[in-house]
């Protein structure tokens, strides 16, 4: 097996793993809002059982394998210090640390509380944080896959495109925050 052999081996892993990783977030976050949007808390909070369950035994490690395997092809490519690189390395260590520092706990705290408690009100509140953020997550996540598709350089207009699908997440984030003045806390 000749180099190129096995950067287009790399290539796949890291496309594969992106795909079942973001996929994966993008799907079961459609599904949770839907389900939220539905107004039933119990199926919501099912929902986010299962963000939960997966994101600490299946995304968790998909993000990894896909970090690790796409600083090692940006390595072996002689990519450098490219824009999209270092802008997607960037992305890519605030996501991964938004999703293990922040997106898996408070799920985890939101379930603990349902089962613990059986306060779906306070439960969903927390759910609905965690909804609020994945969105902001799934912006990085998209603009990462820009990133990698466009390969910008740092004076090219295509960095746009990653700026604009980062600007759509925090719109969709904002865009979830409660009503001033309502009980329910986001």
């Amino acid at each position: 097996m000749d180099f190129q052999q096995i950067l287009l081996l790399l290539k796949f892993a890291h496309v594969m793993g992106a795909i079942l990783w973001v996929g994966g977030a993008s799907i079961l976050t459609l599904l949770c809002v839907i389900l939220d949007r539905r107004g039933d808390d119990q199926a919501t909070l099912t929902g986010v059982s299962y963000v939960a369950l997966l994101g600490n035994r299946v995304f968790a490690p998909l993000g990894m394998a896909t970090i690790l395997s796409g600083l090692l092809l940006a390595w072996l490519a002689g990519y450098g210090f490219a824009a999209w690189t270092v802008l997607a390395a960037v992305i890519v260590v605030g996501t991964f640390l938004l999703g293990a520092l922040v997106l898996g706990p408070t799920c985890g705290k939101a379930i603990a509380l349902w089962q613990e408690t059986g306060d779906a009100s306070a439960a969903i509140a927390l759910g609905r944080r965690v909804l609020r953020l994945v969105k902001l997550d799934l912006g990085g996540q998209f603009a990462i896959i820009a990133l990698m598709v466009l390969k910008p350089g740092w004076v090219d207009a295509l960095l746009l495109v990653p700026a604009a699908i980062l600007a759509l997440g925090a719109l969709a984030y904002h865009r979830g925050a409660p009503a001033q003045g309502m009980a329910q806390p986001a």
